[in-house]
């Protein structure tokens, strides 16, 4: 496929195929590679590129994990860590980090396909009875 100009669809087959490249050095490396969001006009794109490590437990070890350790104990959720599943609303979840600049909501939770959402302090300690 030889791309003469940058729109929405051929950005997307782009990015699939950065995505597969990109996993592919992330496991002969060890660590985490994603393409983030992309910038594009007629006949330029511009993808942002993160790298994480991988922690022990096998969890991506991002800045908002590492804020977890930092900010859970002071706001009261101590025995809770990054990877450890809670229970909101009826579903299961799994804490992903703490966010510092979401001041109503800075807890990062993904549900069982990966998807991320965002609840405060007291939601988790009211379904979690903490």
């Amino acid at each position: 496929m030889k791309v003469t100009n940058f729109d929405k669809p051929t950005i997307k087959v782009i990015r699939l195929a950065m995505e597969k490249a990109l996993a592919e050095v992330g496991e002969e490396y060890g660590v985490k590679i994603s393409a983030g969001n992309a910038t594009y006009t007629e006949d330029e794109v511009t993808f942002k590129v993160k790298a994480n490590t991988i922690g022990s437990n096998g969890t991506v070890q991002s800045k908002e994990a590492s804020n977890w350790n930092l900010y859970a104990p002071i706001h009261g959720l101590g025995s809770l860590s990054v990877g450890d599943e809670v229970k909101l609303q009826g579903k299961t979840f799994t804490i992903a980090g703490w966010n510092t600049r979401a001041k109503k909501s800075p807890i990062n939770i993904e549900d069982s396909e990966g998807k991320g959402y965002k609840c405060s302090v007291d939601m988790v300690k009211v379904w979690n009875n903490l």
